[in-house]
């Protein structure tokens, strides 16, 4: 069983991003300690402007997503079902015809925090997104423009770094806290 941190950045034109109509720019992988969430391998960042093509770029991961052993790599993240997920499906489907679908979904463990952060603001779906390290989202767009006419996508580089390491203290210091909470004796 190994749990990997998960997130993708896609080439979002709209004000809201679509995970099932958006080329995936980035993807982002490490893997943590089943025990305490330490990390336990480098952060890997699979760029499609590092592999000339989406295309490339998801035939890499797909050999560490898919290995046809669900617990080989056990997705951990924020909004998983929601969306990184889903457009990985989508993007890998639309490039090598998977078929992968709702039993995929279904069948595949995963770790997604979103509920639990949506409780830690107190409920509210409104604003729980700056909670999960995603401030600067809205300037990958101009980031990734910027990188196709310079070269520079270091921006990109420097975001998805930073939220990784986001991910890793929130997802710590869950692992650590949520065992010590008493469940109720009587159900």
């Amino acid at each position: 069983m190994a749990e990997y941190y998960l997130d993708i950045e896609t080439l979002s034109p709209g004000l809201k991003p679509d995970p099932v109509a958006e080329k995936i720019i980035t993807i982002q992988y490490q893997r943590l300690s089943t025990r305490d969430g330490a990390v336990e391998g480098n952060l890997q960042i699979l760029s499609e402007w590092g592999f000339g093509s989406e295309k490339s770029m998801l035939e890499t991961f797909r050999k560490i997503f898919l290995t046809g052993n669900d617990w080989d790599f056990i997705p951990i993240g924020i909004n998983l079902y929601g969306f990184d997920l889903l457009a990985i499906l989508t993007r890998m489907n639309y490039h090598f015809n998977l078929n992968l679908g709702i039993e995929f979904l279904r069948s595949k463990p995963a770790i997604d925090l979103k509920p639990v952060i949506v409780m830690k603001n107190y409920g509210m779906f409104s604003g729980y997104s700056a909670l999960r390290g995603k401030k600067e989202s809205h300037k990958v767009k101009d980031w990734y423009e910027t990188g196709n006419k310079t070269g520079n996508y270091q921006p990109i580089i420097d975001y998805v770094t930073r939220e990784a390491n986001e991910f890793l203290q929130l997802y710590q210091t869950l692992k650590r806290e949520i065992p010590k909470i008493q469940s109720p004796t009587s159900i």
